[in-house]
């Protein structure tokens, strides 16, 4: 079976990877003196190492002798020849395991006298075969390994291996479950390998008899053996072993705990190994105090229960652990919460592994029968009580779905001298509300792959908490406190493929990993991640490894510069389609404080286009170590993807594809904006006194203090307004106010007289010439040069245009002669289009020239 195992790897296991590239790439190059095999220099010898594996050799050839280990594993060798390796008096290791040898004679291994390793596992090696003695000429041998073979109903001969200290065998005879007397003669043997798990082994009962010839034995692996019975005394003689494996033998049951720990007590042992000593559906078990109460007077380290249904601990038995035990694994059990929980604060452990809780599994291909009378291995007295285990629940841990006191603060025993803890796959369903955790050392936590959906807290009295696994959890929720200040050694942190997006992206402050100041390494891998916000790792200046990849991140929102640690940055399989400017001047600050900085963007949507010039040419000149950068592929304008290998070629050529683009964009856009700049110009100066008009009536309007005349009545304020310039004031004053206002009462309005104090120029000539039924103007060289009088004859003709339906308002009297070529075109249009009268020089054209004046203004 084995042999096929590794056949069907080589064919199917790595099919696009040779097993000659895998030698290759561990330093081995073809051989001079055989191209097909592999070598490598052994530092020690300065000999060769042979490696020839899997090449389907049919038969040995002779090797030179400059070998000094010689792998021959897994072709389809059928013999070993005599003398073929008869030149080979330098080789110290022979594999010949995986192949199809069948014959062997007392020649086969001349030349090998100082052979000390020799592997014949999983051949086809019968009693026949084996009946002349073989290994005779091994006079240096230490470790044989004779595993998966055919020679089950008989012992070979190896009682001339002196030396030899690590025997793997097979034992599967129905005569006898007693280990040869010839095996007395390996004084020096230390580990001997019986297991069923690589080759062949079936002992029914294990009896004192079974290992009497070897009582030196210091590891002892009887896994997968089919025991069904171990009596007292079996390992009594063995004062030095220090492993005991029995592993795999589900017949076994509990009971014969008792007497496998009384023989073991005052040994040597370190590490016993009783994992699946049930069956797969037995019913479920319970630990006694007689089952382990003798350990106490052991000093064993490692103790492993797994698959083994464990249910229930008798109150008070661990306790008999004594205090060297560091390493506890019970994976794969049935564990219901108990007062036995309370003795774990009495152990000494370092590790405790509870992996694996109710666990699926199939029924094994090939069961073993037992015999019925041990099935049952709950104790009589051990009655389940009901009121008990709610109590305890109550106490210990509370289910996330009925769980909503807000004050309650569940209180988990924990060993004291507890480093490691793991609690992985287990499918525990809890929501972790308030908790604490008795008094400890803990350093590592793994509770991964289960289903803690919510992460509230807060969690309290991890004060050495050096790594917490919560990856795999479905958590959709972590609270701004749950990591709590006793979190402050917290140097890794994995929360990798949970449901974090829908919490992270809410954290604007930073607040969930506030308390973790010392972290090293975060993971956020596969959390449906879309965006973070800026300060999300404010707290976290130490950190060295950060883990985003496989989320949905569109662009880096969140603060990099202040990482000055950070060593690597995972960005795999996101959407980025290229780092933002503002981003990568984080990333340099890194770069000039760290000098290591290494991101992964595979798998990401990067674009070389116009818009990520900038972020091609920082990949082409930064110090930023980007990883599998020859894997790196970015899609051009025109949807092709490249791989990212010569960078400053893309980047000249996006320089030259869009610098023409940049100058033509450039020059379309100022064209426009001067376009419109004109345009705009041009209309406000055509129509600059309709607009500054419009301006001054509705600023008039607004102020309730500037007379208004309704435009319904005929009747103005004022008959006329006198437009003159400062120049002309004494005509207007002596003459013109006398002759029309106080000899013909016509209501005149003057700047100087009439204006109301306190409103700017502007709006009190608007607004005077509003209302005014005319606008008298004294046309004269100074009215010419002035601003205001310029102004007033403008808004006296947007009046006339814009609220008097076209009438018109204007009355021009030209004071003294003036040239046409003197006058601004805007009022050489209004003096040809319109009626004017001239100011006479003679005093009979005087009085025509007022009689004039007054009818027009009446």
């Amino acid at each position: 079976m084995m042999q096929s195992f590794y056949i069907l790897v080589l064919s199917f296991g790595i099919p696009c990877l040779s097993t000659t590239t895998i030698k290759i790439q561990n330093g081995f190059t073809p051989c001079e003196f055989y191209h097909d095999c592999q070598c490598t220099e052994d530092k020690k010898s300065s000999l060769y190492i042979a490696d020839c594996s899997g090449l389907n050799m049919t038969h040995i050839r002779r090797f030179p002798d400059i070998i000094v280990k010689l792998t021959l594993r897994m072709n389809s060798l059928n013999e070993v020849k005599d003398g073929i390796f008869l030149e080979n008096r330098l080789l110290r290791t022979l594999d010949l395991s995986f192949n199809r040898i069948n014959t062997l004679s007392p020649s086969s291994f001349i030349g090998l006298e100082q052979l000390t390793e020799l592997d014949l596992q999983q051949n086809s090696l019968s009693r026949k075969s084996l009946t002349y003695n073989v290994f005779a000429i091994f006079q240096r041998l230490v470790y044989l390994n004779l595993k998966g073979n055919l020679y089950q109903q008989f012992q070979p001969n190896i009682s001339s291996l002196v030396r030899l200290k690590t025997l793997k065998m097979d034992f599967a005879y129905k005569e006898t479950t007693i280990l040869g007397k010839q095996l007395s003669n390996l004084k020096r043997l230390m580990r001997l390998d019986l297991s069923g798990f690589t080759g062949n082994c079936s002992i029914i009962h294990l009896t004192p008899q079974t290992f009497q010839y070897l009582p030196q034995i210091r590891h002892l692996n009887l896994s997968m053996c089919k025991i069904k019975s171990v009596q007292k005394g079996t390992f009594d003689k063995m004062k030095n072993i220090i492993s005991l494996d029995l592993s795999g033998n589900a017949c076994l049951k509990f009971q014969v705990l008792e007497n496998v720990t009384i023989d073991l007590q005052f040994s040597a042992i370190k590490i016993l190994k009783l994992n699946k000593i049930h069956k797969v559906f037995d019913m479920n078990t319970y630990l006694q105090t007689s089952h382990i109460r003798h350990l106490n007077n052991t000093a064993i380290e490692e103790f492993h229960l797994d698959s083994n249904r464990l249910q229930q601990i008798e109150s008070g038995a661990l306790k008999y652990f004594p205090k060297t035990l560091k390493y506890v694994s019970t994976r794969d059990n049935m564990f219901s919460i108990g007062p036995y929980l309370y003795d774990l604060m009495s152990m000494s452990i370092e590790l405790f592994d509870i992996s694996d809780m109710f666990k699926a599994h199939k029924e094994d291909r090939h069961p073993e029968t037992c015999n019925m009378n041990f099935v049952c291995t709950w104790h009589r007295e051990a009655q389940y009580n009901e009121n008990q285990n709610i109590q305890m629940k109550e106490l210990l841990f509370k289910s996330g779905q009925h769980y909503h006191d807000d004050n309650a603060v569940t209180i988990i025993p924990i060993p004291y001298r507890l480093k490691t803890l793991r609690f992985r796959s287990s499918d525990s369903k809890y929501q972790i509300a308030a908790v604490t955790l008795s008094n400890n050392k803990l350093e590592r936590i793994d509770v991964s792959n289960n289903i803690l959906s919510q992460l509230i807290g807060p969690l309290k009295n991890t004060k050495n908490l050096k790594y917490l696994n919560l990856s795999s959890n479905v958590c959709s929720n972590i609270s701004t406190f749950f990591f709590s200040s006793d979190f402050n050694k917290l140097e890794e942190l994995l929360l990798g493929n949970n449901l974090l997006g829908l919490v992270l992206p809410s954290d604007t402050f930073g607040q969930i990993f506030q308390n973790l100041l010392n972290l090293k390494k975060l993971d956020l891998s596969e959390n449906r991640i879309s965006i973070l916000p800026n300060q999300i790792f404010k707290s976290q200046r130490k950190l060295e490894i950060l883990d985003l990849s496989s989320n949905f991140l569109e662009k880096i929102d969140f603060k990099l510069s202040h990482l000055s640690h950070l060593s690597y940055l995972n960005l795999r399989n996101n959407l980025l389609t290229f780092i933002d400017s503002h981003t990568i001047l984080g990333i340099n600050h890194i770069v000039d404080m760290s000098k290591n900085l290494s991101i992964n963007l595979l798998e990401n949507r990067l674009v070389c286009t116009c818009n990520s010039e900038s972020f091609i040419k920082w990949i082409g000149g930064t110090s930023v170590q980007l990883v599998n950068k020859n894997h790196t592929f970015c899609q051009l304008s025109t949807g092709k993807r490249i791989l990212m290998v010569n960078i400053p070629e893309i980047y000249k050529r996006l320089e030259k594809d869009c610098t023409s683009y940049e100058v033509l964009i450039s020059v379309l856009v100022v064209t426009i904006l001067l376009f419109f700049i004109v345009l705009i110009l041009g209309f406000s100066y055509r129509f600059r006194w309709k607009l500054r008009y419009f301006y001054y009536m509705v600023k008039i309007r607004s102020r309730s203090k500037i007379p208004q005349i309704d435009e319904d009545e005929n009747e103005y304020m004022y008959d006329a307004f006198v437009s003159y310039a400062d120049e002309d004031r004494l005509f207007i004053h002596t003459q013109l106010l006398q002759t029309l206002e106080k000899e013909n009462g016509i209501r005149l309005c003057l700047h100087k007289r009439n204006f109301l104090p306190g409103n700017d120029i502007a709006t009190n000539i608007t607004s005077a010439i509003h209302n005014s039924r005319k606008t008298i103007v004294i046309m004269t060289y100074h009215y010419l040069k002035s601003y205001w009088c310029m102004f007033e004859f403008n808004m006296a003709r947007m009046e006339s245009i814009y609220e008097r339906n076209n009438e018109n308002v204007l009355f021009l009297v030209v004071f003294e002669h003036i040239s046409a070529r003197d006058f601004p075109l805007h009022i050489l249009e209004v003096v040809q289009s319109q009626s004017y009268i001239e100011f006479p020089n003679e005093e009979q054209g005087d009085v025509v020239f007022w009689l004039q004046l007054v009818t027009a203004l009446k």
